[in-house]
């Protein structure tokens, strides 16, 4: 039995190849819609994002621009991501370096909220315990 050759031409395989082998367009995340109330990024873009990044095939600044962000904010993003080598990006550690940077932030304006508190109170004690005149009476 012979096989018969569906292609009539290498022309037609040609085509036939390119139909097959194209891929899915790839869209960006758009970088307008995707902030909370206070004007951040939401978690979901950043990855998003970053999926976008690692496929698209662009540079980074050229995929950052295609999405309206910064290159800043993308090359950070990707740090705290570290995608595999088949560019899987570990969301779970993407999502615990972000509420540890938030629990950063907190921490650090309580301490500087305490460490006013503080000062204040060191001067209202010197204050008071100085004497006001020299036989320990008052005004």
């Amino acid at each position: 039995m012979q096989q018969q050759s569906y292609l009539s031409s290498s022309k037609d395989s040609a085509l036939l190849a390119r139909t097959r082998a194209a891929p899915a367009a790839i869209v960006p995340p758009d970088g307008v819609m995707a902030r909370d109330a206070k004007g951040h990024f939401t978690q979901a873009f950043r990855v998003a994002a970053l999926r976008y990044a690692f496929t698209c095939g662009k540079t980074s600044k050229l995929a950052a621009a295609d999405m309206g962000i910064s290159t800043k904010s993308l090359a950070e993003w990707s740090k705290d991501a570290l995608p595999s080598d088949t560019g899987e990006i570990d969301v779970e550690r993407f999502d615990e370096l972000a509420q540890l940077r938030a629990e950063k932030r907190d921490l650090l304006a309580r301490n500087l909220r305490l460490t006013q508190e503080r000062d204040f109170l060191k001067k209202v004690s010197a204050y008071f315990a100085t004497p006001t005149r020299p036989n320990g009476g008052s005004k």
